[in-house]
């Protein structure tokens, strides 16, 4: 595969003259963020035919120094061929603990059986709404609706929802709502960064 430039930075995020201004703006408008709220945003970015494609923005207070273990070095340890683990890569990339610069650290290798399955393809701790959804029908055999109803449910944080998870049972004999607070990261439930895996897995494979 040919070398992919991609430029990690952060800048000032009233730097009008920044090539990836426009975006930024447009980030600003669509996550109703004052320009007064933070100095600097944190990019990933590359270039395609002079124009900017941005798979991570995040307005940031403080330093303007790259985290310890950037984008790039986490790059360089996955599939780069992989949707699913470029798509862990985006979702979970600067939540990374500073002291866990190996990307294998964060993958589930201990579950068993068929709890291992369900996990399979998530390639870290965090469950994505979808695999709440496939263990909630399989312990229940429920329909699709019925199964996106209840991960609304989790998401809102309802506690007849997280109720019901205790008395739901997995063939690893751990109940459904000890999976999920096991399994969530940070005690809130990150929706996968869809657009930005598909804008990177593009780049890279093009």
């Amino acid at each position: 595969m040919p070398y992919k430039q991609i430029f990690e930075l952060i800048v000032t995020i009233k730097d009008t003259d920044f090539i990836c201004y426009p975006i930024i703006t447009k980030y600003q408008k669509q996550q109703q963020i004052e320009t007064d709220d933070f100095e600097c945003v944190h990019l990933v970015y590359a270039l395609q035919d002079s124009k900017p494609i941005v798979f991570y923005i995040r307005c940031i207070n403080g330093s303007k120094e790259l985290p310890k273990y950037n984008f790039s070095s986490y790059l360089s340890q996955i599939n780069k061929g992989s949707f699913n683990e470029l798509l862990y890569l985006v979702t979970y990339y600067v939540f990374f603990k500073e002291n866990e610069a190996n990307l294998s650290l964060f993958k589930d290798n201990h579950s068993t059986g068929a709890l291992a399955s369900y996990l399979e393809s998530t390639n870290g701790k965090l469950l994505y709404h979808y695999q709440v959804e496939q263990l909630y029908s399989a312990i229940t055999n429920s329909t699709v609706e019925e199964a996106i109803t209840f991960r609304k449910a989790i998401n809102l944080k309802r506690p007849s929802a997280f109720e019901k998870a205790k008395t739901m049972l997995l063939p690893s004999g751990e109940s459904l709502f000890d999976v999920l607070t096991k399994q969530r990261f940070r005690d809130f439930t990150l929706y996968p960064k869809i657009k930005e895996a598909i804008a990177l897995y593009n780049y890279l494979n093009s």
